[in-house]
């Protein structure tokens, strides 16, 4: 049972639709790579904010915030309730609560994406220990856009380190956070099914067809857009002829738990947030007893 189920469930109770927030369902092109609702899960509810950017494109929390924020006033004014769903803790910050935004220099980016694209990815996190040890210990040495990112801030005079507004919000609305998880064994578990069942049904064509038209060196992993979805480096160094399929499938299923641990932890950070651990049953009664724990909270 995942979210998507679920929270189409909610949406359609409340009679409003969905507004996702994840970060990377956002680009078009990659519908099972970046696992974005399918018919049978939308149950016909609307799902907005997904596969709507270009996928070479940048994007923000910020910018996320622009477009999220108008969607959640006009269904809080007409429906009485907003749902978001998706797995991006900062999106879903950014959208409900004032976001102390890092600061922003389009020169420093586009020379450290450049020294990125050139191979100097461990180079850049080199300084980026350096310069912010403990932003550094936060960060995939892989993921070369959150690298890239930190490094921005931290020559621009700022800590990417240590901000407390991550975690202690202040909603502009009343909200309540609920996050979905499983016994270990099992969210693994489906974890790892998910994982195969994407590589073997698109997530492949999908990121072949993005290098023939693009090319390898600018389609090269770890750079904005999709190039940094999970998943997508893995895929990139199998069609390489760097990994078998099903060592790609072991290495994506090792990096998806891991973002799950890193989910779970971040949810457990946010003040006020229910997790909530449900078995595999019907989304329907999943939903319904999310709206109930919603309505006695008042």
């Amino acid at each position: 049972m995942g979210k998507t189920a679920v929270a189409s469930w909610v949406a359609r109770m409340l009679e409003t639709r969905v507004i996702s927030c994840d970060s990377m369902q956002i680009y078009s092109g990659f519908p099972v790579l970046t696992n974005q609702p399918t018919e049978e899960e939308t149950l016909g509810v609307e799902h907005a904010l997904v596969g709507f950017l270009d996928p070479t494109a940048s994007f923000s929390a910020a910018a996320y915030a622009e477009l999220a924020r108008p969607l959640i006033d006009e269904d809080l004014r007409t429906k009485g309730a907003a749902v978001l769903a998706g797995g991006t803790g900062l999106y879903l910050r950014a959208a409900l609560a004032p976001l102390a935004v890092a600061p922003h220099d389009d020169e420093t980016r586009a020379i450290l994406e450049a020294r990125a694209a050139a191979g100097e990815g461990p180079d850049l996190y080199r300084e980026l220990v350096r310069l912010d040890p403990q932003a550094a210990a936060s960060i995939d040495p892989r993921n070369l856009r959150r690298v890239v990112r930190a490094l921005e801030v931290v020559l621009c005079g700022q800590k990417w380190s240590g901000r407390s507004d991550l975690w202690e919000p202040e909603y502009q609305y009343p909200t309540i956070v609920f996050g979905l998880t499983a016994r270990r064994s099992e969210l693994y578990r489906r974890l790892d099914i998910r994982t195969r069942k994407m590589l073997m049904s698109g997530a492949v064509e999908e990121v072949r067809r993005f290098r023939e038209r693009y090319g390898s060196q600018e389609t090269a992993p770890g750079l904005p857009g999709i190039r940094s979805a999970i998943g997508y480096r893995e895929i990139w160094r199998f069609l390489e002829g760097e990994l078998t399929l099903e060592e790609a499938v072991t290495c994506v299923s090792a990096a998806t738990r891991h973002y799950a641990r890193r989910q779970l932890t971040w949810l457990r950070k946010v003040k006020g947030a229910v997790i909530i651990e449900l078995p595999d049953v019907n989304p329907e009664a999943a939903a319904k007893k999310l709206i109930a724990l919603a309505s006695e909270a008042g």
